[in-house]
């Protein structure tokens, strides 16, 4: 099976949770995470749930899947251990036309839920289209390690830097000569190694006269916590 690769924005959008264990817990801590407004329909669930659902994180409908319970959903999650029910799910789901992930039913599902890696805005993601969460699992643990938390300051950098470069309305075959010149240079390094005074002087090097590095510095500090302007 061929996937197409595409990447969800859920902020403040509808995702229902059928189901309250601990693979249910997953799929509603990852929905969470990104902004979602998640809804968990269960009899019984799990402590973490339920305090998700004390805090006011999201709302628990404590009791059995009902017909109609899936209206106005983004995304629907079936994590229950019945089958009967995941079967009335599927069917209200596909019937709504809302997208449908099915808990150990593969070929039930409208979309697959990758292993992923993930460093601040950076996501990188591993699917085997349901054929071997393992091997997704072991990828995604080497991509943890080649790709350190380095990444995520490097990727708010650059956003900042994209930023301002296109706001300038300059040439888009310099701005990508400029951006190649920023990741082939020792950023990276720099920013890994918290060397925050090389890594000014680089900026000032490689950026145009009329970028305030040192806003860009601050920017990064706020983010991070770094005294990156003890330069």
């Amino acid at each position: 099976m061929r996937l197409y690769p595409v990447n969800l924005d859920v902020h403040d959008q509808l995702c229902i949770v059928v189901g309250g264990g601990a693979v249910a817990g997953r799929k509603v801590a990852s929905l969470l995470s990104c902004g979602a407004r998640v809804s968990v329909i269960s009899l019984e669930v799990t402590p973490r749930i339920a305090k998700w659902a004390g805090s006011g994180l999201l709302d628990l409908k404590q009791r059995k899947y009902n017909k109609g319970d899936l209206a106005g959903a983004k995304l629907v999650f079936a994590a229950t251990n019945s089958l009967a029910i995941q079967k009335q799910i599927i069917a209200e789901a596909k019937g709504a036309g809302i997208l449908v992930n099915v808990v150990n039913m593969p070929e039930s599902c409208d979309f697959y839920v990758p292993a992923s890696c993930r460093r601040g805005s950076l996501l990188i993601s591993v699917a085997t289209g349901g054929g071997s969460p393992a091997l997704s699992a072991r990828i995604r643990k080497e991509l943890e390690e080649s790709y350190g938390p380095e990444y995520e300051v490097l990727v708010a950098l650059m956003g900042a830097v994209r930023k301002q470069i296109v706001g300038a309305e300059r040439d888009t075959v310099r701005n990508k000569q400029l951006f190649d010149q920023l990741l082939d240079s020792d950023i990276l390094h720099f920013i890994k190694q918290k060397q925050w005074s090389e890594l000014k002087k680089l900026l000032q090097q490689i950026l145009p006269s009329e970028i305030d590095v040192k806003s860009l510095l601050n920017t990064l500090r706020k983010a991070f916590n770094e005294e990156v302007l003890s330069c």
